[in-house]
């Protein structure tokens, strides 16, 4: 891994080589079954983040 002191870790390691997310799944990998975004009851809303102070 390249130490390049102007970067942080997380920036240094959060793409792969090809660009894609380092996190990602493989192209054409299968779902998960124990996560099923189809059965979020708020999709798009982060319900476990901190709520917003308004």
């Amino acid at each position: 891994m390249s130490t390049d002191p102007d970067r942080t870790q997380s920036e240094q390691t959060d793409h792969d080589d090809s660009g894609a997310p380092a996190h990602a799944a493989p192209e054409g990998a299968e779902r998960h079954p124990l996560i099923d975004l189809s059965r979020d009851p708020h999709p798009g809303v982060a319900d476990h983040a901190k709520p917003d102070e308004d």
